[in-house]
């Protein structure tokens, strides 16, 4: 396992590599570059966005209205297909920047487009797939997966620029179970991702 370190410093210079260790020069402290020190030795994680506690507290709200006696640990609201995913994804996460009425229409617009609507939440032993009741309230089940590595992905399994973009958000399950975060903002898709591929 790889551990990366990152550490900001102000060089305009060479490098050379020592053992694990990619060492740099500061010959000129005066040169306004931002550069990064990286050590391996130990988690790919280290690198990756720790889940916020609000994230977590709605994890834990979410498992219970889910009846489950496994104490959330990671959630995201996603959708069922990828068209909805950018249309409907896009306005609702544009629309609660509106000055006052922001927080009403994104309610609005994702309780009349609930069916589109998927529950992906992580507990600290599995992770599940749930249709997404308006307010957030878990309906049918439909995957349920052991966390472990390589459970789920992230993006677009195309090589194409334009298919990576709208299809940043995209978790694709071991089992071919996809669905469809918003294109924007993907930081809970990373969190589920994280999460679920490290063992219980």
């Amino acid at each position: 396992m790889i551990r990366r370190r990152l550490h900001l410093g102000i060089l305009f210079a060479p490098h050379h590599v020592d053992g694990q260790n990619t060492i740099l020069v500061f010959p000129d402290p005066g040169a306004f570059l931002y550069v990064f020190l990286m050590t391996t030795s130990g988690d790919p994680t280290d690198l990756q966005p720790q889940v916020r506690r609000y994230n977590q507290r709605m994890a834990k709200r979410v498992a219970r209205r889910a009846h489950l006696d496994e104490p959330g640990a990671a959630v995201c609201f996603a959708f069922n297909n990828l068209l909805t995913s950018i249309l409907i994804g896009v306005v609702e996460d544009i629309v609660r920047y509106v000055p006052s009425i922001g927080e009403l229409l994104e309610m609005a617009i994702s309780i009349l487009t609930f069916y589109f609507h998927r529950i992906v939440l992580v507990t600290d032993q599995n992770v599940y797939v749930y249709r997404d009741w308006p307010f957030h309230i878990p309906g049918k089940q439909l995957a349920a997966y052991p966390r472990h590595a390589g459970l789920v992905k992230l993006g677009s399994p195309n090589p194409g620029g334009f298919s990576k973009f709208i299809r940043r958000g995209q978790l694709t399950f071991e089992d071919g179970h996809v669905v469809y975060h918003g294109i924007l903002w993907i930081r809970r898709a990373k969190y589920i991702v994280q999460i679920g591929n490290s063992p219980a």
